[in-house]
């Protein structure tokens, strides 16, 4: 037959402790099941930074699509046919319209074309390496560290915010009942969240620099002024475009993208240094704990007689050995 539990039969615990569920624990448990517990202290600033690239690469669309587009058209006037604004200016004894002046203009179009699609991808490089989620970039580091992402993806091995508080915590307690001066580690382990927002601010001083603030390619029309008609006697602009003309309107809309694409490789490298500068602090702090540890172990074995024995008459050393003997006879404590 079934067995009838006993009625009223609870364990033994301090009274009315069950039923009596305590406040913040319940609120703390409806804020780590709806997600709602942590947030990100760089989260703002990532996101403008972010933002920010968006609007610079979108202005760099055109930039990349026409001036590659206009080159190929360049090359292809080179092997084909000039345009007949160049052959009337040649036939009018016009200097600067043969078909290696047309390679060099192609060509200087082409050097804008590979600058350009340069910063693209360098910027493209260093928005996944802020943004790009489950891989091994600043993004996971620092939504590991504040508690938005648990755990890593397979195969990454990176700490989180419920182990980093737990490895201060119980370092700082072992300190404490060693006596150990204080030291805080949460600067440390956490590192990044303190220190991030002046790196994100240094990115972002730098993007709001536009590279596009000498003029676009795109306003130069390059293609249409190539082939005009000729005009006899034309000076200036009103000439045909040959490469001469191109390339004093080119060449000042390299500087900025030339300013602007240099330091993104520094900036990769600011933030992947946080990281790194946050591993090796926590690998330090890791192999320190597992050091008290082991000491702890020691300690707590040579204060009985029982346990002594062994450290003083079958594996300790002279070292361990001199440490006891000062213990037992009240030379250090």
């Amino acid at each position: 037959m079934p067995i009838t539990f006993t009625a009223g039969l609870t364990p033994t615990f301090p009274t009315n402790s069950f039923g009596s569920a305590i406040e913040y624990v319940k609120q703390l448990a409806t804020a780590l099941t709806n997600g709602t517990a942590f947030s990100n202290p760089l989260d703002a600033g990532i996101t403008a930074l972010v933002d920010r690239i968006d609007v610079i690469q979108a202005s760099l669309a055109s930039e990349i699509s026409v001036s590659q587009a206009q080159r190929n058209t360049l090359n292809g006037y080179v092997s084909g046919t000039l345009p007949t604004g160049w052959t009337d200016a040649t036939a009018d004894s016009q200097s600067g319209y043969l078909d290696a002046n047309m390679t060099a203009l192609a060509n200087n179009v082409g050097l804008y074309y590979t600058e350009v699609s340069g910063l693209n991808t360098k910027l493209t490089t260093l928005k996944n390496y802020l943004s790009q989620v489950d891989v091994d970039n600043f993004k996971l580091h620092m939504e590991l560290l504040s508690g938005i992402d648990d755990a890593p993806p397979s195969g990454v091995i990176k700490p989180n915010l419920n182990g980093l508080m737990g490895l201060a915590q119980s370092i700082t307690d072992i300190e404490n009942t060693f006596g150990i001066t204080f030291t805080n580690y949460l600067t440390g382990l956490f590192g990044t969240l303190f220190t991030g927002d002046v790196t994100i601010a240094a990115a972002q001083t730098h993007m709001d620099t536009g590279p596009l603030s000498a003029g676009t390619y795109v306003g130069l029309d390059v293609l249409t002024n190539v082939n005009k008609a000729y005009v006899i006697n034309a000076t200036g602009d009103d000439r045909v475009w040959n490469d001469d003309i191109v390339e004093s309107k080119l060449t000042p809309l390299f500087a900025p993208f030339i300013a602007h694409s240099a330091p993104q490789a520094a900036h990769l490298a600011a933030f992947t240094a946080h990281i790194t500068t946050d591993m090796a602090y926590y690998y330090t702090v890791v192999d320190k704990l597992k050091q008290y540890i082991q000491v702890y172990g020691v300690s707590g074995h040579i204060q009985d007689p029982y346990y002594r024995f062994m450290y003083e008459n079958v594996f300790g050393s002279s070292v361990i050995q001199e440490t006891i003997t000062k213990l037992k006879n009240g030379e250090i404590e």
